[in-house]
């Protein structure tokens, strides 16, 4: 492998990041921030900590892509099936706390939840990014298999994760977040209008986790079936 090859795998990571990738991580990311009532600040941080924990998945699987190739596969299943799982039910559980109501979320196991699952809403992003990165689609379990099949060495493949996830990078999703938390900041004026958005947002949130959810099943059936075929 060389440079050439990097730098396809660069333009091929900005073109998923701003087509599938984009398509992917919005529905699940501009309702989380919107949800939170931060600001633009705060809005474009959580999108920055949520594009550098994707980075870092992608660059861990172009250097196991190369490794460990065979256990790398097993371990996502198709297109990343236990971890949709894993997220879906993570983004399903942000919901229902945003739903509950303040006196609910202050006792007992809800306020766990929610000191874990809201108020530190750094750690989770980076844990969703880490998930979602790790719950690759169809387009960059192809760029895996690729990098696997042409890199040199695991310095290779982890240069070429690192580039791939540096294109995804370069995608409109930090100015989402941004323009999230500024319409946030905007909304949260009005107490009224503020419930109502976090309201929606819960149900956003909830049904894309369903979503990842269902399609996790598929994937994981349709690996069973392969396996007892």
């Amino acid at each position: 492998m060389e440079w050439e090859e990097v730098i396809k795998i660069f333009v091929a990571g900005i073109t998923l990041g701003t087509g599938p990738c984009l398509l992917i991580c919005l529905p699940i990311l501009l309702p989380y921030i919107s949800a939170k009532g931060t600001d633009w600040r705060g809005g474009f941080k959580l999108a920055l900590i949520f594009s550098l924990s994707r980075l870092v998945s992608y660059s861990l699987l172009g250097l196991l892509a190369v490794v460990l190739f065979r256990v790398v596969n097993t371990l996502l299943g198709p297109q990343g099936g236990y971890f949709k799982l894993t997220a879906g039910i993570f983004v399903v559980s942000i919901g229902i706390i945003y739903l509950l109501p303040c006196n609910i979320t202050k006792a007992g196991a809800c306020k766990f939840l929610h000191k874990y699952l809201i108020e530190k809403s750094n750690l989770n992003m980076f844990t969703l990014g880490v998930l979602i990165g790790f719950s690759p689609c169809a387009p960059l379990t192809a760029i895996l298999t690729y990098i696997a099949s042409m890199a040199k060495n695991a310095l290779w493949g982890l240069l070429s994760g690192f580039f791939f996830g540096l294109g995804t990078f370069i995608s409109p999703l930090l100015l989402a977040g941004t323009g999230a938390g500024l319409f946030s900041q905007f909304v949260k004026r009005s107490p009224r209008f503020f419930f109502i958005l976090r309201v929606i947002s819960a149900f956003i949130l909830i049904y894309f986790g369903i979503r990842l959810i269902l399609f996790s099943r598929t994937l994981l059936f349709y690996s069973w079936v392969q396996d007892v075929i």
